[in-house]
């Protein structure tokens, strides 16, 4: 435990996957780490696991961060318990596979309102409480699919790259305040919806080095060989 003893997390999204191991890393370097999503179950399986294994606070709490009002409930919950939000890692996201020309608003409006109003929202919410601090962190998961597209991932690769756009319009006018903002590419790993790809746990320990870090590059995605050769 270093750095991190004692921080204030918010991961998005965890209970599976990328979400649950990078709350596992972070409790397991002392930060209390706030975890949210949809399926209550799947958090307090991660919460008992945590309380296990590791040496800080683990708070679940069931929100769609679709949702205003379930944002606004979920900050203000983690903020009125550990009184302070040191980093929010925006790892929520959705995928529905159609062909543009297939593809139902509905769809289109879910994945966009999933994977890149969500991260708006918590970013907003969040940033009043970093702006008294004039401290705080934010990671926002992306693709590689964003640079060249993919078939039947037209929508899923929009909204990583609004998310993208976002993040780096946010750090720049939050940066005078002491926030930092980055777009993070874990790679490919598995997934509940895919068996092939990096496991999750191997991937989490990055997400530490970049929270910890500085000076890494501005306005561009950072990639795992980024923070290898930090």
């Amino acid at each position: 435990m270093g750095e991190l003893k004692g921080k204030v997390v918010i991961v998005t999204g965890g209970g599976s996957g990328l979400g649950k191991e990078t709350a596992l890393a972070f409790a397991k370097e002392g930060a209390n780490v706030i975890i949210c999503g949809r399926r209550f179950a799947k958090l307090e399986a991660v919460e008992r696991l945590i309380s296990n294994t590791a040496h800080g606070t683990i708070l679940p709490i069931r929100a769609d961060v679709s949702i205003e009002s379930d944002v606004k409930m979920l900050v203000q919950a983690a903020n009125a318990k550990f009184g302070r939000i040191d980093l929010l890692i925006n790892n929520a996201a959705v995928f529905e596979q159609y062909d543009v020309a297939d593809m139902s608003l509905d769809s289109w409006e879910y994945q966009m309102n999933n994977n890149v109003t969500s991260a708006f929202l918590m970013m907003r919410e969040c940033l009043s409480i970093m702006k008294k601090q004039r401290s705080g962190k934010i990671i926002n998961i992306t693709s590689g699919l964003t640079k060249e597209g993919a078939a039947g991932f037209g929508a899923y690769c929009a909204s990583k790259a609004a998310l993208e756009a976002l993040t780096y319009s946010l750090d720049d006018e939050e940066h005078r305040h002491g926030i930092t903002a980055y777009v993070f590419n874990p790679g490919f790993m598995k997934t509940e919806l895919q068996a092939l790809g990096e496991e999750p746990a191997a991937v989490a320990p990055y997400l530490i080095r970049l929270a910890t870090g500085t000076n890494y590059p501005e306005k561009r995605v950072i990639q795992i060989s980024d923070l290898v050769a930090h």
